[in-house]
């Protein structure tokens, strides 16, 4: 039988105010843009890190320690870069969070909306001069000096086709000139306007001049290039936009109206920021749960698939908790409001998998690197082959060949390689319930080669029951002893003393009041109790000891439940390549029995640790590439020593707070999930780096060494567009293959695959 508490109820964003400054920011067409306004914010006084996301037009940026940037200077600082800033900051309140980040991403979308009509109209507009150009040159001759009405149109379309098409790039190559620094858009717009300015000048000396000028015309290449780069933004940003499908999907999941029983219990329609904690709301068979809340009547199989990725409902009934963005599929509730909006689970979990999305990894910090001094180093090579080439040719091969090579400089392939694939892979892993904080938690976990295990609430499902008590002295009986032992374990999050709270509720003994509650992580609890001294301590021979005034009175004996998840867990990363390894402050006894069960070696068992000594096993196991899964406070040091530390949903909030990751279907087969979604995601970013480098790396050269020939800006062209689509394409192939292996893992095959 499924837990009532769902495994997100104690899922944690962070324990104090979230200092994180939002940002929109306008005028960004590529990963380029992204990078520098990222390095503008990130040099204002009192900012630790900034996150900057092209593709929604969003940062988010982190102060130092107890700083506080001005708002202004982060203004100033987006201004820099060669942007505008949106609207006013919407800032950092806990209880604001949640409706920020909804506006926010309400304006992303509506700013990616208008980018994706700028580019369709502009690729429209432009390749529809160009095919009409290029058949007046094919059908009425072959040149346009041949039929004077000719030349003109072809000068006129050509025209047309800069002022309608090239107006975005020319704006933002304008605002960055004013600015003093450089773009993607400054290399179009040099490119295309050379190629219109040699042509009008031929053209217009063949009309008018000397005759001496009969030297091919690019009206109909400047178009073209306007639409193919134009074509290329526009798949980038549509990529982009369904990448980032996974944060808007959970934010739908959060209905803006809410049914509400007023005093007189007539019902009202209200909206979710008018509830309150303790209002009754009313949810009908089929509608989706609003807020996080306690079932107080009614009953319903409850669909949390949304949340977690588990595909079978879960009944839950009066007293139960169901959490914001579940459905009730068959049956009437109410229910009584705990959480909403940014305190919610969905709203608890969006921010996480938000901050994964626009975070940085690692790997992208080399590819931010040359974004940020490639256009200054493209223009340079650009002149440097228009001197050699008037050198030794002429203007007009000269002006080609510089053509040539400022349109097929291409940074933006580079800078979408890590972006759009970490959002792949963190978008995914939060459809099946897998929360990473970050990108470069992400990438950790790709590199990982040993995962080490907690026992109890991991390994085990961290519901233990209280099997017997074995009396030591005679001076009480049982009823006493556990009495005595629920006292001390009162005010535990440990599941052993939850355990024997359970079995004190259920024998219904009466557990006197305590005072002066201490846990010893690791080696029990203390309490002061009708003036005696309680202690429940680690045993060598059972569970745990019940000790009054430092004398043994008793030894209590609890067993818990192998999660029938496990040996397959423990199968599927060897499958992987992976070590594994248990952990837990166990006796060795029951260590042992519990690890061959689950298909841990002896060698691979760890017992009877304190969260200290774990912490030594964890860094002797080579912890740079080591991921530790638990859920106790014990856990929490190992936890945030590990290269990755993963917390199950049921963590313990100081758990969850310390993991880098959460499993919220409390599954440890889900770790494999994650390390297979990190290394296939981590591959197309290399593979996508690769390509990007590569492309650059020979379509400079070749452009630089007039290899291209006189169609060399249309090839450039053709070829810049196929480089941002080499690395588009092999991001949705990503997308397709995770998205292939989350069906088979809904229908009960595995996933991961070795590597």
């Amino acid at each position: 039988m499924r837990d009532s508490t769902p495994p997100y109820d104690r899922l944690v964003v962070s324990q104090t105010a979230d200092p994180t400054i939002r940002l929109s920011i306008d005028g960004m067409h590529c990963a380029g843009c992204a990078a520098s306004a990222r390095a503008k914010l990130t040099a204002v006084a009192g900012v630790d890190r900034a996150d900057v996301d092209f593709a929604t037009g969003i940062a988010l940026v982190t102060p130092v320690a107890g700083g506080t940037p001005n708002e202004e200077a982060l203004r100033a600082a987006i201004r820099a870069a060669g942007f505008e800033p949106g609207a006013r900051r919407e800032t950092s309140p806990q209880q604001d969070a949640f409706a920020a980040l909804i506006n926010l991403q309400r304006t992303a979308q509506a700013r990616q909306k208008k980018q994706l009509h700028q580019w369709s109209r502009s690729a429209l507009v432009a390749g529809s001069i160009w095919i009409v150009l290029e058949t007046l040159h094919w059908t009425a001759g072959h040149s346009a000096h041949e039929g004077g009405w000719v030349g003109w149109s072809m000068f006129a379309g050509a025209s047309i086709a800069l002022i309608v098409a090239g107006g975005g790039f020319y704006a933002s190559a304008w605002r960055a000139l004013r600015l003093k620094t450089t773009n993607m858009d400054t290399l179009v717009a040099l490119g295309v306007s050379a190629a219109f300015a040699l042509s009008a000048f031929t053209f217009l000396a063949q009309r008018f001049g000397d005759g001496m000028h009969d030297g091919p015309l690019y009206f109909a290449e400047s178009s073209a290039l306007l639409a193919i780069i134009s074509l290329g933004h526009y798949i980038e940003s549509r990529a982009a936009s369904r990448a980032n499908s996974a944060i808007q999907e959970l934010l739908h999941l959060q209905p803006g109206t809410i049914e509400r029983f007023a005093p007189d219990a007539t019902l009202a329609v209200v909206a979710l920021s008018e509830i309150r904690v303790g209002d009754q709301i009313n949810v009908r068979p089929g509608g989706r749960v609003p807020v996080d809340g306690i079932i107080v009547t009614g009953g319903a199989s409850i669909d949390e698939s949304s949340l977690t990725g588990e595909p079978l409902a879960i009944t839950r009934k009066v007293g139960d908790r169901v959490s914001a963005g579940t459905i009730a599929l068959d049956g009437a509730l109410v229910v009584r409001v705990t959480a909403a909006g940014n305190d919610s689970a969905i709203g608890r979990i969006a921010q996480i998998v938000y901050r994964a999305q626009i975070s940085q990894a690692p790997i992208q910090r080399t590819a931010d690197q040359v974004c940020q001094i490639f256009v200054p180093a493209v223009l340079l090579i650009a002149l440097a082959t228009f001197v050699g080439w008037w050198m030794t040719a002429s203007l007009s091969v000269a002006i080609l060949t510089a053509v040539t090579v400022l349109v097929i400089s291409c940074p933006c392939a580079l800078g979408i390689a890590t972006p759009l694939a970490l959002v792949v892979g963190t978008g995914e892993a939060s459809r099946r319930g897998i929360l990473v904080r970050n990108g470069a938690i992400l990438q950790s976990a790709s590199a990982i080669r040993t995962v080490a295990f907690d026992k109890t609430g991991t390994i085990t499902r961290g519901r233990p029951t209280l099997e017997r008590i074995e009396l030591i002295a005679q001076s009480m009986n049982e009823s006493q002893a556990l009495a005595l032992a629920a006292a001390a374990e009162s005010q535990s999050e440990h599941p052993l003393g939850r355990a024997v709270i359970a079995a004190a509720a259920l024998a219904k003994v009466r557990v006197p009041p305590v005072t002066d509650f201490r846990a010893h992580a690791g080696s029990g609890v203390q309490v002061d109790c009708e003036g005696k001294v309680i202690c429940v301590r680690r045993d060598e021979v059972a569970s745990a000891r019940l000790e009054v005034d430092g004398v043994l009175i008793a030894r209590l004996h609890i067993a818990d439940e192998v999660r029938a998840e496990s040996r397959a867990a423990v199968t599927q990363l060897r499958a992987q390549g992976c070590s594994v390894a248990l952990i837990t402050g166990d006796r060795t006894a029951a260590a042992l029995k519990i690890g061959q069960e689950v298909g841990f070696t002896r060698a691979e068992v760890f017992s009877e640790q304190t969260p200290e000594s774990k912490v030594t096993v964890i860094q002797g196991l080579q912890c740079d590439s080591l991921m530790m899964v638990g859920d106790g406070i014990n856990d929490a040091a190992a936890l945030a020593t590990a290269a990755v530390g993963v917390a199950m949903g049921s963590a313990t909030a100081l758990a969850a707070e310390s993991a880098d990751v959460i499993l919220l279907r409390d599954d440890p087969r889900d770790v494999s999930v994650l390390i297979d979604i990190a290394r296939k995601t981590f591959t197309v970013v290399r593979q996508n780096l690769v390509l990007a480098f590569a492309y650059n790396a020979l379509a400079i050269p070749a452009a630089a060494f007039g290899l291209l020939g006189a169609k060399g800006p249309l090839i450039a062209a053709v070829a810049m567009g196929l480089s941002d689509l080499s690395v588009v394409g092999n991001t949705l192939w990503l997308r397709r293959r995770l998205r292939s292996g989350r069906k088979c893992d809904s229908s009960g095959t595995p996933t991961p695959s070795p590597r």
